[in-house]
């Protein structure tokens, strides 16, 4: 169980990391495109809005009382390309702001995918490392009991070893003194025998001794 623990944080920790890189990727590539699009929306809103006024105010030379010119009162196909820019420019950068609304949800979104994600592994890791601790703290206990329970093995073999050494000791001696009894014990011809030996030899000695005077 803490093996699998550490092997599921392990691999939880490289996942994270490589999303968190991965999104960090995208807010700078969506950062840099939305900057990019900034500016350029910039330029052609000056650019077109200058171009405007210059229309609007700009009376030329050789005009008649309402400003127009020999030009203006050409046929309509020699003005027409640039009402046409004026016009495409309306189109573009409305789509400018469309890609510049994108670029600012997505810098949003996974901005806040990257928080959700980083807040949740959080969690999981400290869920994770704290079941482990528990777990090798309880492994540790009963380590500990084991080595007790060895050691006193060790000290309960150690006594039976004793006690059979002062059991065998007990019975030497009981070996002994039951040879000591059993040699030292004499039947009652054996003890008349040995009487009348004694009395045979004393018998002996005094003829000797009679005999010698």
């Amino acid at each position: 169980q803490i093996a699998e623990n550490k092997k599921a944080l392990m691999e939880a920790t490289e996942l994270r990391e490589a999303e968190s890189q991965e999104n960090m990727k995208t807010i700078a590539e969506a950062t840099e495109g939305k900057d990019s699009v900034q500016t350029a929306l910039t330029v052609l809103k000056t650019f077109y809005e200058g171009a405007a006024f210059v229309q609007r105010k700009f009376v030329p030379t050789n005009s008649d009382r309402e400003g127009n010119t020999v030009a203006d009162k050409a046929p309509e196909v020699f003005d027409s390309e640039y009402k046409g820019s004026q016009e495409s420019s309306k189109g573009i950068v409305g789509l400018l702001e469309v890609i510049l609304t994108d670029f600012d949800r997505t810098i949003s979104t996974v901005t806040e995918e990257e928080g959700e994600s980083a807040e949740a592994f959080a969690t999981f890791k400290s869920e994770n490392e704290a079941d482990t601790n528990s777990k090798e703290e309880s492994v540790g206990m009963k380590e500990d009991e084991v080595a007790n329970i060895e050691s006193d093995l060790v000290e309960l073999a150690d006594s039976k070893t004793s006690a059979e050494e002062s059991h065998k000791q007990a019975l030497d001696e009981l070996s002994k003194l039951h040879s000591m009894c059993v040699a030292g014990e004499e039947t009652y011809e054996e003890r008349v025998a040995k009487r009348q030996k004694e009395i045979e030899a004393l018998k002996d000695a005094h003829d000797m001794l009679e005999n010698w005077q």
